[in-house]
């Protein structure tokens, strides 16, 4: 009986902490938008204010720019990061569940089919509100760097091909990592179940 209490606590604390690691997510998202759309603001005003005026406020808004780019970065790997962290402890739940749904307890046959798959939810999909939203923070992370390199590359003639390269390069770049890092993550969740280790 006491191995019954520790597995109810357990799958107890195991789910706040999956409802946890969602909302920081969604809190991820609040603050990189408000945060995104100051910088943006603030560097295209300097920009702007020194198309008009004769003192150039360029190095100010490549610098703000720039900075953005890194904590956008530091965002983004934060986002990819909790939704591996969200996944472990989905799939934990899952299994908690399929162990004491297996035989019927009761004569309750999960006719809604609450989840108890331990392999699932996949830790990358295309189709998760947090992977959509890993992409909303890498795309706006493509524009704050695209938008540095266009201020960057002053009155040259290829500056707005340069931009939509970098843009997109930059994009793909970080939506290969985050699959990268997922599909690693879920080999090394699966080899570490194998082994026994923590």
């Amino acid at each position: 009986m006491e191995a019954a209490r520790f597995l109810e606590r357990d799958f107890n604390q195991c789910f706040a902490q999956m409802r946890h690691y969602d909302g920081q997510i969604w809190d991820i998202r609040k603050f990189t938008l408000t945060a995104y759309t100051v910088l943006l603001g603030v560097a295209i005003g300097l920009y702007q204010y020194s198309e008009t005026k004769e003192f150039d406020l360029t190095p100010a808004s490549v610098v703000i720019l720039a900075v953005g780019t890194l904590f956008g970065l530091f965002m983004f790997s934060l986002t990819v990061r909790n939704r591996v962290y969200f996944v472990v402890v989905a799939r934990y739940i899952n299994e908690h569940r399929q162990l004491f749904l297996r035989d019927d307890p009761l004569g309750f046959k999960n006719t809604v089919h609450m989840y108890t798959d331990p392999s699932q939810p996949p830790f990358f999909s295309w189709l998760s509100s947090q992977t959509c939203l890993s992409i909303v923070i890498a795309i706006l992370n493509s524009v704050l760097l695209a938008t540095l390199m266009f201020m960057g590359l002053g009155g040259s003639e290829r500056r707005l091909s340069a931009t939509v390269v970098v843009f997109l390069l930059f994009l793909f770049v970080q939506v290969i990592l985050a699959v990268y890092y997922t599909i690693f993550s879920r080999a090394e969740v699966c080899q570490r179940s194998r082994s026994g280790k923590v």
